[in-house]
């Protein structure tokens, strides 16, 4: 089946560049994607690994970091480890608490499934001497236990940091790998799946006597192998560079198989940095550019052997006054590099932003490597990759694509127009229908004190979701939480006075008014809400909580789809909801900057007529502190729920060229998205029948038909060529047996 379209005439094409440049500039916290928050308050440093792993068998997500008292909560959650599990089918979120120390980001948790299919997590206290671990067993997790590296043959001679967790199948063996005995790379083993851990070896030594000995990335492929690449020190202390070697059989090798180390539990000789394969170079120059004190910030060896890497670099600055870096504030820039079985090459990715942390002047927002698709990475940066005379401001993340193995690559934006900084993304693994994007987003102030929220965006392409349908909240539909009639003061046009009572305020939101707490400088404690909401068609719905907010305030809602299942949602942390995301006209922007903000709350299984619940409350809390109440910055103001259909959930076995017919009619999103200029749209219809597909510019015209015909049931993928079309925003449309469904693209180039 082949692809058609054709082109209007130029003043539609401008039109359309005018449009979506208004709604491009004139918008806040744009995000490509349903924004997911999995915690109100978190961060993690980028040496514990995975941070994030998938499990495919009982669709969870997990995921850990630590939390700060400068975050939601204050200080009570200040130096919480924490652990997420995300599940896939509820779209909700449970929360467990590992540990509470100091904050620091350098305490957050790596994760393992084990061949057992429970969870391990590992955690270690910066400066302090154990690795400590967990067990999930399904249901809760186990109580904490330790390795004392004091107890370690020899004892310890510096403290413990970092957990990297690894199982190799065909030793039977557990690895985790810290920064531990002389400040070097040392780890611990365990072949009964972590019932016992005894000290392993040392990964690797040298002369120095900085502060470390390098720092390490890894990546296994769980049978047989763990590669790493490392730098001599820390970047402050010398000019590093970038080195690569793995683990397999017991043995440490170069990137090309030559034998490094006979033994690596043997400490009798331990290889140094120079004895491995050096990726790339302090003082290479690209360009005009000359790199200077690499860091690297992912690694990834793929099913094919090629090994892929991001590091990051100062651009013509190599300067270092030692620890704390005030005195400079280079600027650094993103370099991908690539082993294909013989040669490591290199290549210049963009600008990847001055230090963000006073202290230390190689801090920036790092990239990740996408695991299961070699031609796909982001990265965190305050300059546009399309043009880096951009200045953003704030960082934000970018996806890149590549179709020639990395030479070059084309970008999308991933968030635009942010309000706070998109930093420090990663990518677990996961499978080539599936891709789920973490990062953490709010102010970052020290590896001690953040005020950050962990959130991300799941790709599924084996899952097809409506527009959504808008239901305002009002009298009729919403009671108090205990199911008590909710009375109001108002409506009128004026802020609710302090008296505990939530107000109704007009002239404001959609259907002309909206609920609101806490708007003058005392702030409220208004009691809890529930909206009513009813569907009419049997099926799996996404729900959504719209609040509005101004981007420059701390507005926020709290809510959920039960009352003891509620996060709190701010606007740093959420996206605005999307011009033409709804099936009906929604009012989107307010007077005195105001903009409708959603949140997603995750996802309900509904029988036509019956009727779901959303609980509501206000948060009048001030940011960093435990029970401060603020108002008016920190206000509330509620408008309505969002919900569409999610349609079927497919499993993730049923691969793409599968003859299984579909029992539902659907249309997934395009892929990728955003994209330059080609793009696939998959669709699946239960029946033979005759199905147009076309595509719309977004005042409506049509300009394109990709499909018009009659086709047998099954699943199909239309490619579709864009070339000779502006950059804008794009809706394509079904229709089969009377019906239709829509969704939204966007085109840049």
């Amino acid at each position: 089946m082949t692809s058609k379209y054709s082109t209007k005439n130029l003043l539609n094409a401008l039109m359309l560049i005018l449009v979506f440049n208004a709604i491009s500039f004139g918008q806040k916290d744009i995000v490509n994607g349903n924004l997911i928050q999995f915690n109100d308050n978190g961060l993690w440093c980028w040496f514990q690994d995975e941070r994030s792993i998938v499990d495919t068998v009982n669709g969870k997500i997990i995921l850990g970091f630590d939390e700060s008292q400068a975050g939601v909560g204050g200080s009570p959650r200040n130096g919480i480890v924490r652990a997420v599990i995300y599940n896939l089918q509820s779209g909700t979120p449970e929360r467990y608490d590992l540990r509470k120390s100091g904050c620091d980001d350098h305490n957050a948790p790596g994760f393992i499934i084990r061949p057992d299919g429970k969870y391990l997590t590992m955690y270690s206290d910066h400066y302090d001497y154990y690795n400590r671990y967990r067990i999930f067993d399904g249901n809760s997790w186990s109580a904490e236990q330790s390795f004392d590296w004091k107890a370690r043959p020899g004892g310890t001679d510096y403290t413990i940091a970092y957990n990297n967790l690894y199982y190799l199948s065909d030793e039977d063996r557990m690895y985790n790998f810290s920064r531990a005995n002389h400040r070097t790379p040392n780890f611990i083993i365990s072949d009964n799946m972590r019932d016992s851990w005894i000290w392993g070896g040392q990964l690797t030594t040298n002369s120095s006597s900085s502060y470390n000995k390098g720092y390490y990335k890894y990546w296994s492929n769980g049978i047989d192998r763990i590669d790493f690449i490392f730098t001599e020190q820390h970047p402050r202390d010398t000019l590093t560079s970038i080195y690569h070697g793995y683990i397999k059989g017991g043995k440490a090798y170069r990137s090309d198989g030559t034998l490094v180390d006979s033994d690596i539990m043997d400490t009798t000789l331990i290889p140094a940095y120079w004895n491995f394969t050096k990726v790339f170079s302090n003082g290479t120059v690209i360009g005009d550019k000359t790199m200077y004190r690499c860091w690297q910030s992912d690694l990834v060896r793929y099913d094919d052997g090629t090994l892929a890497a991001i590091i990051t670099a100062r651009s013509n600055q190599y300067i270092s006054y030692g620890y704390p870096d005030n005195q400079v504030n280079p600027p650094h820039d993103f370099i991908y590099c690539r082993y294909d079985g013989s040669n490591w090459s290199y290549t210049y990715l963009g600008k990847a932003g001055f230090k963000f942390y006073a202290s230390e002047a190689d801090y920036v927002g790092l990239g990740a490597l996408c695991p299961n698709d070699p031609t796909t990475l982001y990265i965190s940066t305050p300059y546009d990759p399309r043009d880096s005379t951009i200045d953003l401001g704030v960082r934000e993340i970018f996806k890149g694509v590549t179709s020639d193995n990395g030479t070059t690559w084309s970008w999308f934006p991933i968030t635009q127009n942010s309000t706070r900084d998109n930093v420090r993304p990663i990518v677990p693994a996961w499978d080539k229908n599936n891709t789920v994007v973490l990062w953490c987003r709010g102010t970052y102030i020290s590896a001690q004190s953040f005020d950050a929220a962990i959130v991300g965006i799941i790709d599924n392409k084996l899952i097809s979701s409506s527009l959504m349908t808008y239901v305002d909240a009002d009298l009729s539909n919403t009671t108090l939480s205990n199911g008590n009639p909710l009375v109001t003061t108002g409506p009128d046009v004026n802020a609710g006075a302090d008296d505990n009572q939530w107000h109704q305020r007009t002239g404001y939101g959609n259907v002309g008014s909206v609920f609101t707490s806490s708007e003058t400088g005392n702030g409220e404690n208004v009691p809890g809400l529930k909206t009513e909401i009813t569907v009419t068609q049997t099926a799996t719905y996404d729900v959504w909580v719209n609040f509005w907010a101004n981007p420059t305030a701390d507005w926020r809602i709290k809510a959920g789809l039960s009352d003891n299942s509620m996060q709190i949602f701010r606007s740093m942390a959420n996206k605005q909801v999307d011009d033409g995301a709804h099936n009906t006209t929604v009012v989107l922007t307010g007077s005195g900057n105001t903009y409708l903000y959603q949140a997603y709350l995750g996802r309900v299984e509904m029988t036509a007529g019956s009727t779901f619940d959303v609980y509501i409350d206000d948060d009048a809390v001030q940011t960093g502190t435990s029970n401060t109440s603020v108002g008016d910055v920190a206000r509330t103001w509620y408008d309505g729920i969002s919900y569409a259909n999610a349609g079927e959930f497919i499993p993730s076995d049923i691969t793409e060229g599968s003859n299984i017919v579909p029992i539902n009619f659907s249309l997934e999103q395009n892929y990728p998205n955003p994209f330059n200029p080609v793009t696939n749209i998959e669709f699946s219809i239960p029946q033979n029948d005759f199905v147009t597909l076309k595509i719309y510019n977004v005042v409506g015209e049509e300009i394109a038909t990709l499909v018009n015909e009659e086709i047998t049931a099954g699943s199909y993928t239309i490619t579709w060529n864009a070339e000779f079309l502006p950059s804008g925003v794009y809706y394509y449309k079904i229709t089969a047996n009377n019906n239709s469904l829509i969704k939204k693209m966007v085109l840049l180039k």
